[in-house]
């Protein structure tokens, strides 16, 4: 059993209550029941300071590290056995609302990651904290952030 879905089999034992009500106002949207869908998730975001909307595509087994500050667009589609944790946000980045990515299996998503633009995030990946990713990404990679450089210092600016 590898690290991951050793990972994810301790994910999957305590799932985030945030989780829990998504799956509820998400099954009452599939069920056309749009009103009451629409009152628990307007809730759940009052309570929990999340953004899942009904129509999102979550596959089995996703889960919250902590729940905190996730914002995730309504057209996006995570897949199976994936852990997000705080302060992600997972969405568009332009005025097309068609625009958002999708996650493949077994990811892991680093607390402050953003994931913007129609991109497609292969299976197996690992997004390291507060990483920026605006283009796809291969299965099987970790993506992590580049060092911190100085841009600007004492008025004198770096031309690269």
């Amino acid at each position: 059993m590898s690290k991951l879905q050793y990972q994810n089999k301790l994910t999957k034992q305590k799932v985030s209550i945030i989780i829990k009500w998504y799956r509820v106002y998400h099954k009452l949207w599939n069920m056309k029941l749009y009103t009451l869908s629409k009152i628990i998730y307007h809730l759940s975001r009052l309570l929990f300071n999340c953004v899942i909307p009904p129509t999102v595509e979550l596959g089995e087994n996703v889960n919250c590290g902590h729940a905190m500050g996730i914002i995730i667009h309504q057209n996006c589609k995570i897949g199976k056995n994936t852990l997000i944790y705080q302060n992600v946000t997972i969405g568009r980045r332009g005025d097309d609302v068609e625009e958002s990515p999708t996650i493949g299996e077994n990811c892991i998503i680093g607390a402050g990651a953003c994931i913007l633009g129609k991109i497609i995030i292969g299976n197996n990946v690992k997004i390291g904290a507060n990483v920026v990713v605006i283009d796809d990404i291969p299965s099987n990679t970790t993506v992590v952030c580049h060092k911190p450089r100085i841009i600007k210092k004492g008025g004198d600016s770096d031309s690269e």
